[in-house]
């Protein structure tokens, strides 16, 4: 059987692994929102590192937040390593028992989405929930598919695929998480999202006491810059994964996840106003560089190191205010 999408949806993850966590989650008949992930795992505190291509990320710790928040939301969460002399037994035996799995895979190898085989090959989370008799293919539900116009969907991932995805190994500073099945063991009723607040402060918290967080930006923009003076290293392709992850991919989605999270805990004025001056200069950050990508001029690379150094003080302010 030939791979292919069964169902496609206009909805979409803000970040695939809480996404598939969320779905997952739903899959066992406790419902959560991506967004009370990222508020129990500790998600919007972002770090600095390369990603799998060797390039510049601003991004998450995203494994160690999801399992944060699922664990306590109450969800039994167990990592199991994969067989991989005999991962269809083994994963039919998982979706059978627990309902679904969570895996990381090498997106090169998903044949379900064209806009998989014309990228280059990155790291990307998706659930499994079905496995077929012959074990000749998996039902996957994908939720955040990065084309033209992103989006989720369902669909069938052919089995030889599927074992080349989990079995490519593919890694970042931020993500060496392959080789795993997640599953959702059990699900603790009484815990639940209603300590918004104090897991807001817990992250206000851990902002000003870990390095890694309170110098993320700075981190970045090092990283960028580097990045940008390496005849190793492709300026173009760099510039334009600097717009990708301010604008599309992280930054300004996480931000305005933030700003519900600050709206449904009461945050202050001042703090929802921070997190909003956050999104405008993080979008103007990613128009520079793709002014950079266009020209490589340094009245441009100074304008964005102008603006990393406002995003280092609005952010800090931020995390200030919510402390």
């Amino acid at each position: 059987m030939n791979s292919h999408i069964i169902e496609q949806y206009p909805e979409f993850a803000v970040n695939c692994f809480t996404g598939s966590f969320s779905a997952l989650a739903g899959m066992k008949g406790r419902g959560i929102t991506e967004q009370s992930l990222f508020e129990q795992g500790d998600a919007y505190l972002f770090q600095a590192g390369l990603d799998e291509s060797g390039y510049p990320e601003y991004i998450f710790p995203v494994e160690e937040a999801g399992v944060l928040g699922m664990r306590r939301m109450g969800f039994g969460l167990e990592a199991v390593p994969i067989s991989y002399g005999d991962v269809g037994a083994q994963l039919k035996d998982l979706v059978d028992r627990f309902g679904g799995a969570v895996v990381w895979v090498n997106t090169s190898h998903l044949g379900y989405a064209e806009v998989y085989g014309r990228t280059s090959p990155y790291l990307h989370s998706i659930v499994i929930d079905e496995v077929a008799e012959d074990v000749s293919d998996l039902r996957v539900f994908d939720c955040m598919v990065v084309d033209t116009e992103r989006f989720s969907c369902r669909a069938r991932l052919d089995f030889a695929e599927f074992e080349k995805a989990i079995s490519d190994r593919i890694q970042s500073d931020a993500h060496d998480c392959m080789g795993f099945f997640y599953v959702v063991t059990g699900a603790d009723e009484s815990k639940g999202p209603d300590v918004l607040a104090s897991s807001l402060r817990e992250q206000a918290r851990r902002f000003a006491t870990e390095d890694r967080f309170r110098n993320a930006v700075k981190d970045y923009q090092r990283l960028c810059v580097e990045c940008f003076d390496d005849p190793g290293r492709s300026t173009e392709f760099g510039a334009r994964r600097l717009f990708i992850h301010s604008t599309v991919l992280y930054s300004v989605p996480s931000l305005t996840l933030l700003g519900r999270s600050l709206e449904a805990a009461g945050a202050s004025d001042e703090a929802k106003a921070l997190c909003e001056e956050a999104i405008r200069h993080w979008r103007a950050l990613g128009v520079l560089a793709l002014r950079y990508e266009a020209t490589g001029s340094g009245a441009v690379m100074e304008r964005l190191n102008q603006r990393f150094a406002v995003l280092d003080d609005v952010t800090a302010r931020l995390w200030g205010e919510l402390a």
